[in-house]
This record gives structure tokens, C-alpha cells and sequence, in this order.
């Protein structure tokens, strides 16, 4: 019995005191193309940007759209996964397109991809989002 006040006093500091990264991109967004007018062109296909997190003492998983990170301590300072991975995916773009701002640009066929790892003591969770881009008239 003795042995055990020690293991529940650490779980109760690690439940209390432990970090956080939760994601869940959600949206809808309608545009409206007329494919018989040449209103648009595909600018660049399969930008992709992607973020990371990591965790001493925590747990990543990630169902669906839906990707939570928790731990003790964390390591780097991404703390906003899906909103770093989109700004990355910007960045890629005009790495090699040029400035987007002024642009009448759309991200399509967008892709979320997750990948989560977990060791005893370390957690990672990556998250990349991957779209095709065009630029309207």
C-alpha cells in the first residue's frame, strides 16, 4: 500500500498539471465555377504544409478530421496544428508562386492527413494539409 500513494500522486500531478494540442478542422466553404468559362486556372497542385507537436508524458491520437496531443511537458511550440499547417502551406506557395496576397486564389481538393506516435515517454503528432490551387480571373 505504501508503494501505490507515490504512483496515484504522480498520475493526480499529470492529470492536473499536463499540456494540451487539440484539432478539428472544420468548414465549408462554397464556391461557384462555371467550367464552360475560362474564369480560372490551376495555379500549383499538391502544395502541402504541415505542423508538429510533441510531448514528454502524454498521448497523441487522431480519428477522422480530429487530432489531440496531451502531455506533461511539452517540447517546440506549436500549438495550433492545423493553423500552422495552413500557414506553412501558404508559405510553400509563395516560395515558388509568388506573393498570394492581392490574388484571387482558392485552395481545392483539400487533404488532411494525420500521423500520431507514442512511446512510453513521448508523444508526436503531425498534422499535413495537402491542396491543389487556382487563381480566378
Amino acid at each position: 500500500m505504501k508503494n501505490i500513494k507515490p504512483i496515484l500522486l504522480v498520475a493526480a500531478l499529470f492529470t492536473l498539471t499536463a499540456c494540451g494540442n487539440s484539432g478539428l478542422f472544420v468548414a465549408s466553404n462554397s464556391t461557384e465555377v462555371l467550367l464552360a468559362e475560362p474564369n480560372y486556372s490551376i495555379v500549383a497542385t499538391n502544395v502541402s504544409g504541415e505542423a508538429t507537436t510533441e510531448y514528454i508524458f502524454g498521448a497523441s491520437v487522431s480519428v477522422g478530421m480530429t487530432t489531440n496531443s496531451f502531455g506533461l511537458f511539452s517540447i517546440g511550440d506549436t500549438e495550433t496544428l492545423y493553423k500552422t499547417a495552413r500557414e506553412d502551406l501558404w508559405n510553400q506557395f509563395e516560395a515558388e508562386h509568388g506573393e498570394a496576397e492581392g490574388r484571387k486564389l482558392a485552395l481545392v481538393n483539400i487533404q488532411y492527413d494525420a500521423n500520431t506516435v507514442n512511446f512510453l515517454l513521448y508523444t508526436k503528432a503531425l498534422v499535413t494539409i495537402t491542396a491543389d490551387i487556382v487563381e480566378f480571373e
